[in-house]
């Protein structure tokens, strides 16, 4: 029993030495040309220390970066997904004013078309009669006709 204590003890002690030396990092080429790195060199071949370093990784630190780097890309994938709909809700804003500017523009056409056509225009009054306008206020009507087209057709 003793015996087995001691060799498992002297084991132990064997690994504890082989992990401790882990920390260096050895590089050799293998037969294809092809450099090799590990932290174990190879029984078979001549593998020599690079003097780099290697340090055991912390699992807790590694999984807060990937953590926090995983709430970056959402909040990242977040912004650009509102992005889009603010871009889709600006394109179906430009839409809704171009068509309403397209039906001021066929109206006030009509508008114009009508004043320059009519020898003589009227507004209705409120007991069903009509007032016919003047040549001036004729005149003025069609120019503002003019003027609504320019603005809603250029």
């Amino acid at each position: 029993m003793k015996a087995a204590i001691i060799g498992i003890a002297a084991l132990q002690l064997l690994l504890g030495v082989a992990f401790a030396q882990n920390d260096v990092v050895y590089k050799w080429v293998d037969e294809d040309g092809i450099p090799q790195y590990t932290d174990r060199p190879p029984m078979d071949v001549d593998a020599q220390p690079t003097g780099i370093k290697s340090r055991r990784t912390n699992p807790a630190a590694v999984q807060a970066r990937v953590d926090a780097q995983s709430d970056s890309n959402a909040a990242r994938s977040q912004r650009r997904q509102e992005e889009a709909e603010d871009a889709a809700a600006a394109e179906d804003e430009r839409m809704a004013n171009l068509k309403q500017r397209e039906e001021n523009c066929k109206q006030a056409r009509q508008q114009a078309e009508t004043y320059e056509t009519s020898r003589r225009l009227y507004r209705p009054l409120p007991n069903g009669e009509r007032e016919y306008l003047t040549d001036e206020e004729l005149d003025k009507a069609r120019a503002d006709a003019r003027a609504s087209v320019r603005e809603w057709c250029d």
